[in-house]
């Protein structure tokens, strides 16, 4: 499975279970809002009109006197059109019906009080419907908000689950190919052109890995060849070198012996002293002919070489060998090399009339 497709799963379910999640808990908050709000604004207000006419018959006397007929009717006209639980508008229509003698054109006090105690009997039926009713709707709440407290709390652990899912494997998904990637990089700039990539998946990271083994492959067939290149050339100069008559000596940048064919043995004879790796310094201690040699590189008069009784001159050539230097910073506009050493040649010349600058005897 592709990565991108992986992230689109992954991160399209969680984005899926958070909207799940909060339209889940905007529902519940909802239905528990409006329950507080008709447990307050409906029953509450009906024990608050019941209160009012029960307190309009407490305060007042029978026949009542017309500013306590008119609370009582604005009280009652509140209740009425606040009717909630069942059986309150039947409770509330007898309230009406015996305030009616209450207010009647001809009193009659016992028939008043009669009525009286049927209205106190009625409000107090009413407020036992209400009282009820709260108690009801606040146990619904209570359940309501359990509920939402279960499926909120199951829903907040399969996020917690999936999220730690993600955690704990997206990183390692990630990172896990990366670092094999690393030390592959690594090898291949250590010159080990058999590192390969071996990615049990199917994905981008697959494809990239290929594509590496592929370069690998490339740079490794690419570095025998060169290798292959440099050691036949190493040979044939070394077959040069050693077939030439004239001597010839190659020291490094740091002044080590890095070869000597035959005729320049024979001349400075160093014996049995390892020559490839030695000093120049070291070197002239055993053939202090090779210390001239190096310091007359810069002199133009041939060199002078006394065997017993014959006398031989050598005209000297300083070759300097400069490579590319492979770190250059490519802003700059000269190429930049560094010197990687110095051969010498010696030719034998003839020796009439050469006016020489160096002899050495031996």
């Amino acid at each position: 499975m592709k990565i991108k497709k992986k992230l689109f799963i992954g991160f399209g379910l969680l984005f899926i279970i958070t909207l799940v999640f909060g339209g889940v808990s905007l529902y519940y908050i909802e239905v528990i809002s409006n329950a507080s709000n008709v447990t307050l604004k409906n029953n509450y207000q009906t024990l608050t009109f019941t209160r009012e006419m029960r307190s309009v018959l407490d305060e007042n006397d029978l026949p009542l006197p017309s500013p306590a007929v008119e609370t009582f009717e604005r009280a009652l006209k509140k209740q009425e059109n606040n009717i909630t639980e069942p059986g309150e508008r039947e409770a509330t229509g007898g309230v009406r019906r015996y305030f009616g003698l209450l207010t009647g054109a001809s009193p009659d006090l016992v028939r008043q009080r009669e009525a009286e105690k049927n209205i106190r009997s009625l409000l107090t039926r009413i407020d036992g419907l209400n009282m009820r009713a709260i108690v009801l709707k606040n146990n619904e709440t209570h359940s309501t908000v359990t509920t939402a407290t279960l499926y909120l709390g199951g829903m907040a652990f399969i996020t917690f689950c999936i999220l730690f899912i993600l955690i704990a494997n997206f990183p390692g998904f990630i990172l896990n190919p990366l670092e094999k990637f690393t030390e592959a990089m690594e090898g291949i700039s250590d010159q080990n052109y058999n590192t390969r990539l071996d990615l049990k998946t199917s994905n981008e990271f697959a494809r990239l890995a290929g594509a590496f083994n592929t370069m690998a492959a490339k740079l490794g067939a690419s570095d025998n060849t060169n290798r292959t290149k440099i050691l036949a050339e190493e040979a044939r100069i070394k077959t040069l070198i050693e077939d030439a008559h004239d001597m010839i000596i190659g020291i490094n940048e740091h002044e080590e012996i890095l070869f000597m064919n035959e005729p320049a043995k024979r001349i400075l004879n160093p014996g049995d002293t390892p020559i490839k790796g030695i000093t120049v310094k070291e070197l002239s201690k055993s053939a202090g002919l090779l210390k001239e040699i190096v310091e007359n590189k810069d002199k133009e008069a041939p060199l002078k070489i006394k065997q017993g009784e014959k006398i031989t001159y050598f005209e000297q050539k300083a070759h300097e060998i400069t490579v590319p230097n492979l770190k250059v910073d490519f802003d700059s506009f000269e190429p930049a090399s560094y010197s990687a050493g110095i051969i010498y040649v010696l030719k034998q010349v003839t020796g009439t009339g050469i006016k020489t600058q160096t002899s050495v005897h031996r």
